[in-house]
């Protein structure tokens, strides 16, 4: 289940980190300790991982590295940890998981009591764009001296992008970030965020090699050490997305890369909302001014509003001013990637691909072009159809449906995107359903 936010910026520019109160305490909030305990070899691993779901406390589900939690694959059992006590250790069963990409879904026994990430798919990131890796390293819980430390309290350290890989080739191989944020073991499966507070990746390794150490009692032991400085790696969180739409857990997500008008608007709602309100009194001055009377309650409304606006500027901003982003889709021009009904209740509509993936089906909860209800051989959430736009290139992907997506009256495998030419067709479950993309 996706909710999908697309940023209406006019303005591009790199992002800038947000430091709000608000969104450091989400993401504190947001990361969990994770542990895997096999009780045959007295052993307990730790890790790390970040609560997706359902909001107000709600969620019963987390991500994490499926390294984290692989040893549930050999009788061991996993728990989620928010706070002291033995009712803060929540058991955990694995869901679902992924070992070729290195990720695990988590369903836990009862609610975590904290909130649910926002996702930023991979193709937002650009190098140098500042994240943070957040998560539980191991050397700091054991380091001699250390005294009243928060034990859930998760590790920060910031970094940058250092580079964005391309898709791979490898339908089974993940495709990664590397970044320079402070990463160690113990912080598998933690969330790197980014300079919105919404998760990049999953953090997963860092240049190690292992080396012969003494131990304490002095005896040699094996020991990893880094390889170099500031190297690290991260599970792109677009390889969570089809996990996710399979047990119809819902995320948000956005695809659309951040400007600057995005960045005042995390950092000063409250001018944004002056702006746009001088900008429609403009507006409307601009008709009123046609006439005499006109331009007398011009003078007196603009007057007023600019009186209000330094009020309302002089008041502390509170969230509950904060309205949620707005899916800005433009109208499509000349050139700009659309999706056409060819066939059934959408013939003749084209809808444009150029903000962000469409999902087709028949829950308006989880899609965005909805099919009456009376179409009962397509799914609630059927098919993603994307744009991408430094590919040039057009893809549906079958999410799961069950009748199936077709291409030239063969279904597509389900949960990997298919490229489609401009002019190409498919149709859902039935020919009666035919769509088809190009540009208008």
């Amino acid at each position: 289940m996706r909710w999908i936010v697309l940023g209406a910026c006019a303005l591009s520019a790199a992002p800038v980190p947000a430091t709000s109160d608000r969104v450091l305490a989400h993401m504190d909030a947001a990361t969990v300790r994770v542990i895997c305990v096999q009780p045959q070899r007295g052993g307990i691993g730790t890790g790390s991982g970040f609560v997706i779901g359902q909001r107000g406390g709600r969620s019963r589900h987390a991500a994490t590295n499926w390294h984290v939690v692989e040893c549930t694959a050999d009788g061991g059992r996993a728990a989620v940890l928010v706070g002291p006590g033995r009712e803060n250790i929540i058991d955990a069963r694995v869901l679902a998981h992924d070992a070729q990409r290195d990720i695990a879904l988590l369903e836990t026994a009862q609610p975590l009591g904290r909130p649910p990430v926002r996702f930023a798919s991979a193709d937002t990131a650009r190098k140098l764009d500042p994240v943070r890796a957040y998560g539980f390293p191991g050397a700091a819980d054991d380091s001699e001296g250390v005294r009243g430390a928060d034990f859930f309290d998760p590790t920060a350290d910031t970094g940058v992008v250092s580079r964005v890989y391309p898709p791979s080739t490898d339908p089974r191989a993940a495709r990664l970030l590397q970044h320079s944020a402070g990463i160690n073991p113990g912080n598998s499966g933690g969330p790197l965020f980014d300079a919105y507070g919404r998760v990049l990746g999953i953090n997963t390794q860092k240049a190690l090699t292992a080396v012969v150490m003494v131990g304490n009692d002095g005896e040699p032991e094996l020991g990893r050490v880094p390889l170099g400085d500031n190297i690290g790696w991260a599970v792109a969180a677009d390889e969570l997305f089809g996990l996710l739409d399979r047990h119809a857990i819902p995320y948000q997500v956005i695809y659309g890369r951040a400007g600057a008008l995005t960045d005042l608007w995390h950092r000063e709602p409250l001018v944004v909302v002056a702006l746009a309100l001088l900008l429609v009194l403009s507006g409307a001055a601009v008709g009123l001014a046609a006439t005499r009377r006109g331009r007398a309650v011009v003078r007196e409304g603009v007057t007023r509003a600019l009186s209000g606006t330094s009020r309302a500027l002089r008041k502390p901003p509170s969230g509950r001013d904060r309205p949620a982003a707005a899916a800005a889709v433009p109208a499509p021009g000349s050139g700009a990637p659309v999706l056409r009904g060819v066939n059934g209740p959408y013939a003749g509509v084209a809808l444009p691909l150029s903000r962000g993936p469409i999902a087709i089906g028949r829950d308006p909860a989880l899609v965005q072009l909805v099919m009456p209800p009376e179409r009962t051989l397509v799914s609630k959430r059927h098919a993603l159809v994307r744009y991408d736009a430094g590919r040039r290139v057009f893809s549906v992907e079958d999410c799961w449906s069950s009748h199936g997506t077709l291409i030239n009256g063969k279904p597509i495998p389900s949960g990997q995107p298919v490229i489609l030419r401009p002019g190409e067709r498919f149709h859902l479950a039935t020919a009666e359903i035919v769509f088809e993309v190009g540009f208008a």
